[in-house]
């Protein structure tokens, strides 16, 4: 079987995403939350890495909120350069559209990479194997061979193929939660 090349799985499933309502994108979103939150990976870590929902991408806004109560310092992706830089985040007035519209953290404190312990990350396209499709700038690449903590991957079931192609600079995810199940050193549980 040919692979589809990424751009062409980028706009298919772009596509894909786009026809979610509201209420399917809500419902999905609070099942992928539960069980981020049911992993002993979250329970444990203190520095963790979120981000800011677009293009309907699964909303874990209120997982943000969440950990900060839960004392966990939580970490935001801003585009500076080619690079997404991290910054600490304590309140919603923290956050405002950056780069590319997208939603992103001003002011706060920067942090390495090397200090997140867990990273949630989403993607366009994932892989059975944690293989990743972005919007194809190559953001994420970059940081998550920087990052050593825990690398999860969130996205709708439907978001998941067998395999993608792949090039020697894309990282991959170490769990991939969705709605339905969670994939985690190649074993799928359905939950």
């Amino acid at each position: 079987m040919k692979l589809l090349k990424k751009s062409e799985l980028r706009k298919e499933f772009l596509n894909k995403r786009d026809t979610l309502t509201e209420e399917e994108r809500s419902i999905y979103s609070e099942k992928i939350k539960a069980k981020l939150k049911s992993l002993k990976e979250f329970k444990e870590a203190k520095n963790i890495l979120l981000y800011c929902p677009i293009r309907k991408e699964p909303d874990l806004t209120s997982l943000i909120w969440e950990s900060l109560s839960l004392k966990k310092r939580v970490l935001l992706p801003k585009v500076e350069g080619q690079e997404l830089k991290l910054y600490s985040i304590t309140s919603q007035e923290q956050i405002k559209p950056g780069s590319f519209c997208i939603p992103e953290p001003m002011g706060g404190k920067e942090f390495s990479p090397y200090e997140v312990e867990l990273a949630i990350v989403p993607g366009v396209v994932f892989d059975e194997r944690g293989y990743r499709i972005g919007f194809g700038r190559g953001y994420y690449d970059r940081l998550l061979q920087k990052i050593m903590g825990v690398k999860i991957g969130v996205a709708y079931s439907f978001q998941v193929v067998q395999e993608i192609p792949t090039d020697e600079w894309d990282q991959p995810v170490d769990v991939l939660v969705t709605e339905s199940y969670i994939l985690k050193g190649g074993k799928r549980y359905e939950c």
